[in-house]
């Protein structure tokens, strides 16, 4: 489901770092992970805080929730 990437210029030329991006760590979705009920409950949390992403506040967030159990 989900991957932490940390200190990695990639492919990318713009990017660089004077410490070669110690502490730079992020992450990144890939659905390929996870079973495929997990991954269809993952679409429809995040369709349903596309749809309400302007009623709600970030802390009714479902499908942070999902993630932090």
């Amino acid at each position: 489901m989900w991957t932490l990437k940390t200190g990695d210029q990639g492919s990318s030329p713009w990017l660089h770092s004077v410490n070669g991006h110690v502490g730079r760590q992020w992450w990144e979705f890939d659905p390929r992970l996870g079973s495929p009920e997990e991954v269809a409950e993952i679409e429809r949390l995040r369709q349903e805080f596309h749809n309400n992403r302007f009623q709600n506040k970030h802390s009714s967030d479902l499908l942070m929730r999902l993630q932090v159990k």
